[in-house]
């Protein structure tokens, strides 16, 4: 055999070799975003599961976390736990939080103050007390997220929205704060109030069963701000700043 055939045998050999190294495996997954959803206080799992199915139903796989937001450390804690389950079973898929209410404290201290950020592509807190909510003040439940606390002032201290995640805040429209972090945040506000659902002054607690929240949250996962993005400078947000019409005073 010339050179010149021997040249020709190897090269197409070689060729061969690098078109099945660089095709994609036929039973590659695509890449999937999976959804925690971590409710407010006392209402449990059971009223989320149709914000979950409708998320999973998107293509979205969607777990409710049954944490009962007592205690915001705590719950931060089962939130770790269950991301790094996440990763071990599926370690190419992203991760989103959703937190409700107090449930989108716990989501933020996990992210903030437990290096979570490294670990979760997209966090949106619906009605979540960013700087505080009075409701807490006083209570045995999460009595930290009242506004001025250490706990409180300790979170919001240097930048709200650390590391790559995209951060996402979202209220409906009768609330008592704001929602808003400093650092770069889409905030989706407000929601107009549900017109199937009862007129009673209480939006917050209906948020979860509210399709238009649902749809919102489907944007921000999937990556569109459906409002405005602001990046807000250090040590110019408060409970002041965050209080909305008619919200108690502190």
């Amino acid at each position: 055999m010339s050179i010149r055939s021997v040249v020709v045998l190897v090269s197409g050999v070689l060729a061969m070799i690098l078109s099945v190294v660089a095709a994609p495996s036929a039973d590659a997954a695509p890449t999937t975003t999976r959804v925690l959803i971590i409710p407010g206080q006392y209402v449990g799992a059971v009223p989320f599961a149709p914000m979950a199915d409708d998320l999973t139903s998107r293509g979205y796989p969607t777990a409710v976390l049954d944490l009962p937001g007592f205690d915001i450390k705590t719950d931060a804690r089962k939130i770790g736990a269950a991301v790094g389950r996440i990763h071990r079973e599926h370690p190419a898929d992203r991760i989103a939080l959703v937190g409700h209410s107090i449930g989108g404290i716990s989501a933020r201290y996990y992210l903030k103050e437990m290096g979570g950020h490294a670990k979760v592509a997209t966090y949106v807190a619906v009605g979540s007390p960013q700087y505080g909510s009075p409701g807490a003040c006083g209570q045995d439940a999460a009595p930290e997220v009242c506004p001025g606390t250490s706990f409180m002032t300790s979170l919001n201290k240097g930048d709200d929205t650390p590391g790559k995640t995209q951060y996402y805040g979202v209220r409906s429209a009768r609330e008592w704060v704001d929602g808003h972090l400093d650092g770069g945040q889409c905030r989706v506000t407000p929601i107009p109030a549900n017109e199937s659902l009862p007129a009673l002054g209480l939006e917050h607690t209906f948020e979860p069963l509210d399709p238009k929240i649902w749809d919102v949250t489907a944007a921000a996962i999937g990556g569109q701000c459906r409002g405005r993005f602001v990046t807000q400078p250090d040590g110019v947000l408060s409970y002041r700043t965050s209080a909305l019409p008619g919200a108690p005073v502190r």
